[in-house]
């Protein structure tokens, strides 16, 4: 038997197993993983639809839109990818809020 309490907290955060020091301040960071631990506490939440549309934009961006940063072989910076990721959420014309 798990006590229900446990389910009151929730902890949402990008699984990286280093400190990036070597990128830092540089722009050059792969902002997925953090974007991804945000889509979790959204879904947690019970916002499924922000959660799909950030999911849709970050998809676009990778997939569609080929906006990749140096890890992924591209040379794009960090906010390059966030900012393709916004433009994108600011042209859907249904928004879930």
């Amino acid at each position: 038997f798990i006590n229900s309490i446990i389910f009151q907290y929730a902890i949402f955060e990008p699984a990286t197993r280093n400190t990036g020091k070597a990128i830092a301040g540089k722009n050059i960071a792969n902002p997925i993983a953090m974007l991804n631990a945000g889509i979790d506490m959204l879904n947690h939440l019970g916002h499924k639809q922000h959660a799909e549309l950030i999911t849709k934009a970050m998809v676009k961006t990778i997939c569609e839109d080929k906006i990749h940063t140096p890890d992924l072989g591209g040379t794009a910076k960090s906010t390059d990818v966030i900012q393709n990721i916004i433009d994108y959420i600011l042209t859907v014309d249904v928004r879930p809020w």
